[in-house]
Order: C-alpha cells, then sequence, then structure tokens
C-alpha cells in the first residue's frame, strides 16, 4: 500500500509548483519594464519658406528615429537621421537636405503630446538644369509638436514642425509635417 501512496505524494508535492509557476512568469512579464529605448519612421510633407520656398515647390521627407524612454519628469532624448527633397524652379532641378539631429523632447504628463527641439548636421545638395551639383554641410536646429494617435504598437504618431539648415547667403527652412510609426 505504501507504493501506491509514493505518486500521489510526489503529485500532490509537485503540484503547487506547476501552478505557481504559471502565475509567477505571467506576474513576471506585467512587471517588467517597456524597452528603454523605441525606433520609429516617418514620412510626409514638408513646405518650404523664405528663399528655400522662392526657389522651390512643396516637398516630401522620410526618416529614421530612435528615442530613449521619457524619465519620470517628461524629459527625454531623440535622435533622427532624415532626407528632405523639394523639385526646383528656374535653374535647379531639386534641393536635397540629409541630416543627423539630436533633440530634446519632453512628454506631457499623459504621455501623448510632446514637443521637441535640437540641432543637427545637414547635408544639403543643390542639382541645378545645367547637371552641375553644389553641396555643403552646415549645422541647423529643428522644433515642433507632436501627437502619439494610437496607444498599441505599432504607435502612430503625427507631427508639425520648423526646421532650418543654417546654410551661407540663403535661408533653408521648412515646415515639415510627419506621419510616422514607433515600433
Amino acid at each position: 500500500m505504501k507504493r501506491s501512496r509514493l505518486p500521489v505524494l510526489i503529485t500532490l508535492a509537485l503540484v503547487p509548483l506547476l501552478v505557481g509557476a504559471s502565475p509567477a512568469q505571467a506576474q513576471k512579464s506585467r512587471v517588467d519594464p517597456p524597452s528603454p529605448v523605441r525606433i520609429g519612421v516617418f514620412g510626409g510633407l514638408a513646405l518650404p519658406a523664405g528663399d528655400l520656398g522662392n526657389a522651390a515647390d512643396l516637398g516630401f521627407g522620410l526618416g529614421l528615429r530612435v528615442e530613449g524612454r521619457a524619465h519620470a519628469s517628461g524629459w527625454g532624448l531623440r535622435g533622427d537621421l532624415s532626407w528632405d527633397r523639394f523639385a526646383g524652379r528656374r535653374t535647379v532641378n531639386a534641393y536635397s537636405y540629409t541630416a543627423l539631429a539630436g533633440n530634446l523632447v519632453h512628454r506631457e504628463r499623459n504621455g501623448r503630446f510632446y514637443e521637441y527641439g535640437g540641432l543637427g548636421v545637414y547635408s544639403s545638395r543643390v542639382a541645378f538644369v545645367d547637371g552641375f551639383d553644389a553641396s555643403d554641410t552646415n549645422l541647423g536646429m529643428q522644433l515642433g509638436l507632436g501627437a502619439d494617435l494610437t496607444s498599441v504598437a505599432p504607435r502612430l504618431f503625427a507631427e508639425f514642425g520648423l526646421t532650418s539648415a543654417f546654410t551661407s547667403g540663403r535661408s533653408s527652412l521648412w515646415f515639415p509635417v510627419r506621419l510616422g510609426f514607433w515600433f
């Protein structure tokens, strides 16, 4: 008879361990903090202004960004790699700007709305009708407002901003309107 009780006793001893492991794993996955970094992609339109607005038409832009999660104070850092292109007028075929920018981001308490601003390095290229190209690299700045439109991954976001590349002899200024996804 002792032999038939041994499997029952072993089963009774293991059941709490097996049952206890499942809620512990589920609880652990709910407690683990989200990744400290998130990656996003974006695209949109860009309205040129100033000297660029006089020489170019409506443009478009594409980009990739990496953002650190905001701290309790709501402040975080973000890096953008972007490319903006504008069709030229008269003697210019196109203006294009490739940028690597660092931004300080402030997220509101609800985490949905945010403001950003920062500096970057902007490589500009002007393609002339006669086949000659001119390129230059300068500092620039960007700032703007944004909102996360959805709260589930991938999160959809929208931004409206101001970008100014400090080019010599002319103002390279545009207003990007972007839509993108956080992953």
